[in-house]
């Protein structure tokens, strides 16, 4: 190599190192400061993203399976999921079915959404006249209806072993006739809270306790009857929790759970400490269990400091069975990636722990320190 070129590669390298210890100084000197350093040697991202629930709106399958690690998708989706594969994706695909409730169509002859069960025209007509029993009705007799926008949903019995039978035969159908791994269940409650704020408590069950046993004994019979014996996997969004018992109790029948609130809360505002605190613990517990840990974030596209808190938090627990996703309950649609998701930092050295007001983690590439009570978030690269 002549002088000039050594000389020039010379400079070229001091220059980056003299930038990289600027940036760790400003790093000291403000601690809400996020470093994005360039990496000088390779080392992988712990990052792993999930999508869900429908196929993109404009991304390739191709594009999909650089960026995106498992995938939940929903019936008739097969193409996609088809095209996914050929890829070069293999993690199982498993099938979106809501726990809770069945689609009214709007007439007997109208093709239901497929995110439930009852999937087939004609089928909430039969089941309102043939097994009314199976719906869940509150105090008054009346059903119990949910809205997904201008579409109507009723809740079902999850206590009711017709009910449930039903429901496994449909879903079994489809995972075999299809071609689906496993199944992701959608509104597995937590506690009455969504149905108080309805003002319609179910006549079945008036307390969380009564509630909770039928819905974890719905889980277990979908667990033991077909999913565990069959190797397919069951996971879960578990919604309006009260505490982590429940979470606890339900997680004995999943292989794996959603939490869709993680970190921040659903509109502007974060979460207290304690429950921040909670949450990350819950799904410390959740991995020590062996279950797969979905982590969603809600906020803003371009609110670039909420991402960063909510994945410097996810990093904090992040292991090979941990997803994440930033978005928000009305983007789905939309794939929205951030340049802190190729960040290297390499793969952790142990669990988190604490730094004066910061929970901090290691990695072999670099640090995350995490403050709750700040809402703010540091992630070191080096």
């Amino acid at each position: 190599m002549d002088p000039p070129k050594r000389t020039f590669l010379l400079l070229t390298l001091m220059t980056s190192l003299f930038i990289i210890i600027q940036a760790t100084a400003c790093l000291h000197a403000q601690e809400n400061f996020t470093l994005y350093v360039p990496l000088l040697a390779a080392a992988p991202s712990p990052v792993r993203l999930i999508w869900f629930y429908k196929p993109p709106q404009a991304e390739s399958p191709a594009f999909m399976q650089e960026h995106f690690d498992t995938f939940i998708l929903t019936k008739s989706d097969e193409p996609t999921q088809e095209a996914l594969r050929a890829e070069g994706v293999t993690t199982p695909f498993l099938q979106y079915l809501r726990f809770d409730a069945i689609h009214a169509p709007g007439s007997c002859t109208a093709q239901p959404w497929r995110n439930q069960v009852a999937d087939q025209p004609g089928d909430f007509c039969a089941i309102s006249a043939e097994h009314p029993e199976w719906f869940l009705v509150d105090q008054r007799g009346n059903r119990i209806m949910d809205h997904d926008r201008e579409q109507r949903y009723f809740l079902m019995d999850p206590g009711h072993e017709g009910w449930r039978a039903f429901w496994l035969e449909r879903a079994r159908q489809s995972q075999e006739a299809i071609g689906w791994d496993g199944v992701f269940l959608d509104n597995v409650e937590g506690s009455l809270s969504k149905r108080q704020r309805g003002g319609a408590l179910p006549a079945a069950y008036p307390t969380d306790a009564s509630y909770q046993a039928a819905i974890e004994g719905f889980l277990a019979y979908l667990h033991d009857s077909y999913f565990a014996p069959q190797g397919r996997p069951l996971q879960a969004n578990i919604i309006e929790l009260k505490d982590s018992a429940t979470w606890l109790r339900y997680l004995q029948h999943l292989d794996g759970v959603m939490e869709e609130g993680w970190a921040v809360d659903w509109s502007t505002g974060y979460l207290p400490v304690s429950r921040w605190e909670e949450q990350v613990r819950r799904m410390e517990q959740s991995q020590v269990a062996g279950k797969e840990v979905i982590l969603v974030a809600q906020g803003g596209r371009n609110e670039i400091a909420r991402q960063e808190f909510a994945l410097a938090s996810y990093l904090l627990v992040a292991s090979e069975h941990t997803s994440f996703r930033y978005s928000h309950a009305d983007f789905y649609h939309e794939v929205w990636l951030y340049d802190n998701y190729r960040l290297a930092l390499g793969t952790p050295l142990g669990p988190r722990y604490r730094v004066a007001d910061f929970w901090q983690r290691d990695f072999t590439h670099g640090s995350v320190r995490v403050s709750p009570a700040t809402h703010t978030a540091t992630i070191v690269v080096h």
